[in-house]
């Protein structure tokens, strides 16, 4: 993949929500009908049981508001529980409703399949999300970007799922650079999909450097408030339909909440990364562990928990330029391998040099993964 095709694969950008389907089972002219546009979740995952990550819940509009409508028809958005009557999801998801529209919202829990009739409904009573000194809300969604991209949903009625915790200002290396995480969720599996998915999926991600998404986002990415991850060779990605799914890391005393599905590429291609809210960075955990307390009198986060050791990760070099002996060469040095060679006939680099390859400079991948590159003619 080349430089210039790069930069414009991520200017399209994946917050382009399935409710535009939704809203059609709406009446018409109804003012008060909920709207968002809620996107992401997971491509090239596999099939899970929410017995594995029994706090993952599904957002949608009430039945009352689409009494013909499926559970896959009316959701829209994931989350997590952190308390029994209280769930995080990511900020854009929420964002844009009024008071009386959140109260048209409902949190499902407990279900593997969307469409079957087991686990849990709890109605939404409010919603709070992080505000300034002078009470002016922090998110910011702009050109496909979210910063501060955070909510917490209260609740009419108790969730028995079990809660998931934070990671707490002393487990910051359960996130670091190299970590394994796992995003999990119901959305589209495809990227030109129009459908979410009916079972539970999950997609293993490697948390990446903050540098890969800061020259893949520029000054739009903001390492205080999101994460930077990818999957370990380039394939499987955050799509449209489950923003605001949890992102978990392991860790001595279970699994920690780091991150939420926030934004990426909107078509769906896994050799992008994906940026997700840093719900465990000290901005944004602190305002949680406060709100929480608040609301629920339920510390929401961990403390002294260790992970385990960081594995071990080719970091791809920028091979740009270069010829392929060099190429390889460099790729060998850094625990990686050359793999196809193709020419690029419509390149106008230097004669036969590096004008792609499939995976950018600084992906975490695994050693003796081939990486295939493409030269000018």
């Amino acid at each position: 993949m080349s430089k210039g095709a790069q930069k414009a694969s991520r200017a399209a950008l994946l917050l382009c929500g399935l409710l535009s389907l939704i809203l059609i089972v709406s009446p018409a002219g109804a003012d008060d009908a909920p709207r968002t546009d809620a996107g992401i979740s997971i491509v090239n995952g596999k099939a899970t049981s929410i017995e594995e990550w029994p706090w993952q819940v599904a957002i949608t509009f009430a039945r009352s508001v689409a009494p013909r409508s499926s559970t896959t028809r009316r959701f829209f958005c994931g989350g997590a529980v952190l308390a029994p009557r209280l769930v995080i999801t990511a900020g854009h998801c929420v964002a844009d409703f009024t008071r009386s529209q959140i109260r048209k919202l409902e949190v499902v829990s407990g279900r593997t399949r969307l469409n079957a009739a087991t686990g849990q409904i709890a109605r939404v009573t409010g919603v709070r999300m992080p505000v300034t000194s002078s009470g002016k809300r922090r998110y910011v969604g702009k050109n496909g970007a979210a910063n501060w991209d955070v909510a917490l949903l209260t609740l009419a009625s108790s969730l028995s799922a079990q809660p998931i915790k934070l990671a707490g200002d002393d487990e910051f290396n359960l996130w670091a650079p190299g970590r394994l995480a796992w995003s999990t969720g119901w959305g589209i599996t495809k990227g030109n999909s129009e459908r979410v998915s009916n079972n539970l999926r999950v997609a293993t991600q490697v948390m990446m450097n903050d540098g890969l998404c800061r020259r893949a986002d520029g000054v739009a990415y903001r390492p205080e408030t999101m994460n930077c991850l990818g999957g370990p060779r380039g394939n499987s990605s955050a799509c449209s339909g489950d923003s605001g799914g949890p992102l978990v890391v392991n860790s001595s005393d279970g699994y920690r909440l780091a991150g939420l599905t926030s934004f990426g590429d909107g078509a769906c291609r896994g050799f992008i990364p994906s940026v997700d809210t840093r719900v465990s960075g000290d901005a944004i955990r602190s305002w949680v562990e406060k709100v929480s307390m608040e609301i629920s009198g339920v510390d929401v986060s961990g403390s002294a928990a260790s992970g385990p050791p960081v594995r071990t990760w080719c970091r791809v070099p920028d091979l740009f330029g270069l010829t392929v002996s060099r190429a390889r060469k460099k790729l060998e040095d850094r625990g990686c391998r050359l793999g196809r060679v193709s020419v690029d006939r419509y390149s106008g680099g230097p004669r036969r040099r590096v004008v792609g390859i499939t995976l950018v400079p600084g992906w975490l991948t695994p050693p003796g993964n081939r990486i295939h590159v493409w030269i000018a003619p």
